[in-house]
């Protein structure tokens, strides 16, 4: 009784894969699981305009609206600024000051942005009637905030 030559390797060849598959399932099973991130302003605009009444949805709406223009690159700024933080990183020599800086510029473009979505919340909020203030004041939101 002969047998292919080929079949002396494909039971090994196919014990590899296996534990290959299953280490691949274990490692995907124990990960920690990530947070989601954080929501974008407009969605968390969408959210608070969903429960308010028509006139003051349409408020906040054009109160954002008015302020959105400052929030447009915020995709891009953030690509830039980490790349500007790797190639700190990389840098030799190495320059503390540099990287203190770029960390300080990423936190007044968040600060910009939280200003303008506040600003927006402050402005709307004085226009609106004193029934979506209290709709506005009894909204939660429907992500956990980021872990501290």
């Amino acid at each position: 009784m002969t047998r292919h030559p080929l079949f002396r390797f494909v039971l090994p060849v196919s014990l590899v894969l296996n534990g290959f598959l299953v280490g691949m399932v274990i490692t995907l099973w124990l990960r920690p699981v990530l947070p989601p991130p954080p929501p974008r302003p407009e969605t968390i605009i969408a959210e608070m305009a969903a429960i308010l009444p028509a006139a003051d949805a349409a408020i906040l709406r054009a109160s954002f609206t008015a302020r959105a223009p400052r929030l447009g690159d915020r995709p891009r700024n953030r690509e830039e600024t980490l790349d500007r933080i790797r190639n700190a990183l990389r840098a030799e020599p190495f320059d503390a000051q540099a990287l203190a800086t770029i960390f300080a510029k990423g936190r007044q473009s968040r600060d910009r942005i939280d200003n303008s979505v506040e600003g927006a919340l402050i402005d709307a909020a004085a226009k609106m009637s004193m029934e979506g203030r209290h709709k506005l004041a009894d909204w939660r939101p429907s992500f956990s905030p980021p872990p501290r």
